[in-house]
């Protein structure tokens, strides 16, 4: 979905924030709107493990400037290099969501991810049991 909004068009808030390298993701939601209200936590959480990759805001329809591509809430869009790539008006779910994140930015993994271990203790006992000093080492050759 190419947008037919050019950036003159755009209030100047959103021209800045659409002049990075990095995907933009704007989310529009309303305090009043009960939708907002089940929405805006499912979005939070799916964005918190993109917010080093890309440039997400999360705005509310009363205090921030309109829109041109904006005509209900809540709606989520996604940009990159300036232009818009997808517009979802009232997002299904988190799996759904999660899936658009991962097609827009891609597969990101968790910095705090728990890695497993290399070398395991009996792999440690064995080499260390293996490994000669260097006195034991003379014993052995016979100097």
């Amino acid at each position: 979905m190419r947008s037919t909004t050019s950036h003159p068009a755009l209030p100047p808030l959103y021209r800045k924030a659409l002049n990075t390298w990095r995907p933009v993701i704007l989310y529009f939601g309303n305090e009043h709107c009960p939708a907002c209200e089940e929405a805006a936590p499912i979005f939070r959480e799916t964005a918190e493990p993109y917010r080093h990759h890309a440039s997400i805001y999360m705005l509310n329809t009363s205090e921030a400037p309109r829109h041109p591509d904006v005509t209900g809430t809540p709606t989520v869009l996604f940009y990159r290099d300036g232009r818009l790539l997808k517009k979802l008006k009232g997002f299904g779910n988190q799996q759904k969501l999660e899936a658009d994140f991962v097609a827009h930015i891609g597969r990101v993994r968790s910095r705090h991810e728990a890695r497993k271990p290399r070398h395991d203790l009996a792999w440690l006992r064995r080499t260390l049991r293996g490994l000669c000093t260097v006195p034991r080492a003379r014993g052995l050759v016979g100097v």
